[in-house]
């Protein structure tokens, strides 16, 4: 086990990356450093500064350098036998459009592959908004409000529908699809005949997400829905009539400002997804997931899970493994379920690895 002398605390952000952390390896050889401490490398939401909103843990953080940045600088640090101290983030990640695992969830809600993946309570009998879904506290005003001012729209593309609040995009579930799909769906048979092969393929679109079956999850779900996106996104980019159909209807469901009724599709549709849309004060009464502090962007993870410990140190593990990480720090462990089993199961999985944790 090698264990720190003098540490040297690197924040790593877009602004100071990888090449520019090897920049200043020979001035911590000099001053006696002999590990360096670092800040969360892993895929970070889209410009963090400081790399606790973390969204995959099982890459590096792109906007930090490439891969073969990366290797640079440890390579630097091995070359001078300098140890590389890694704080990692087990108690949650970023509640945010790129997390893949979240987005997975909020999709196909508890039948997701990642249904026991964060600390959700599905079932809230005395709140009846949010009993069987996920709140959704990202708004800046009450949800009506932004509804009505057209500031929460209805988008479509190769990875399916969402629903975008400026930046911050949620999957829209395949159930729903048949709500777009049957829109003044008489308008389109009047376009492009009822016995047009492409029209009668849009039909068997419409069959198939009628029919998915609720017992049905994990892997099965996925690849279901993906199979019916791909028929439909075929559809839309070889014809054009059902292009401008969807096209049309997207502009419908979105509305008017200053006309309330013309929300009421749009409206409609969000009723029945796996997440409700709120104001983020509403996270202070009726939250139903497990967050960092009162901070609602962040979700915690279940990492008393056996499965999604090891989905989430598994590129650690590998680090560690290749002697990258020469040890580890990790951050706030008071957050966890159970300490003691989660310090457990990390001194099984990284072996004679120094570890050190931080409580608040």
């Amino acid at each position: 086990m090698r264990i720190p002398v003098a540490t040297y605390r690197i924040q790593f952000n877009p602004e100071f990356g990888f090449k520019a952390a090897k920049d200043i390896v020979n001035y911590l050889e000099d001053l006696g450093i002999t590990d360096i401490y670092a800040s969360p490398i892993f895929k970070a939401r889209n410009g963090s500064m400081h790399g606790y909103d973390v969204v995959d843990p099982t890459r590096l953080n792109p906007e930090l350098g490439s891969e073969r940045d990366f290797k640079s600088l440890t390579k630097a640090l091995r070359d001078r036998d300098m140890g590389w101290l890694q704080d990692i983030v087990p108690n949650h990640m970023a509640y945010d459009s790129q997390n893949h695992y979240l987005m997975d969830v909020l999709e196909h809600g508890p039948a997701s592959e990642y249904g026991n993946f964060f600390d959700i309570e599905w079932e809230q009998p005395f709140y009846e908004d949010v009993d069987g879904r996920v709140l959704a506290p990202m708004l800046g005003d009450f949800y009506d409000r932004c509804l009505e001012r057209g500031e929460i729209q209805l988008t479509y593309g190769e990875a399916g529908l969402r629903v975008c609040y400026y930046d911050t995009c949620f999957p829209v579930r395949i159930e729903s699809y048949a709500q777009l799909i049957t829109h003044d769906l008489g308008r389109l048979s009047r376009t492009l005949g009822r016995q047009h092969p492409d029209y009668i393929k849009l039909l068997g679109i419409l069959y198939l997400v009628k029919d998915i079956r609720p017992e049905i999850s994990g892997q099965q779900l996925k690849d279901q829905v993906a199979f019916v996106k791909f028929l439909l996104w075929e559809l839309y980019k070889t014809n054009t009539e059902i292009r401008d159909f969807i096209d049309e209807n997207i502009e419908a469901f979105n509305g008017e400002p200053g006309k309330p009724e013309t929300f009421d599709l749009l409206d409609e549709l969000l009723r029945h997804q796996h997440y409700r849309l709120s104001f983020w004060k509403v996270g202070a009464e009726e939250l139903n997931y497990r967050r960092f502090f009162t901070v609602n962007e962040l979700i915690c993870v279940r990492i008393d899970d056996s499965k999604v410990f090891h989905e989430v140190h598994s590129f650690i593990s590998d680090l560690v493994a290749e002697g990258t990480f020469t040890g580890l720090r990790v951050d706030h462990i008071d957050g966890l379920y159970d300490p003691t089993q989660y310090l457990v199961a990390l001194r099984q999985k990284m072996g004679d690895t120094y570890i050190i944790i931080k409580k608040s």
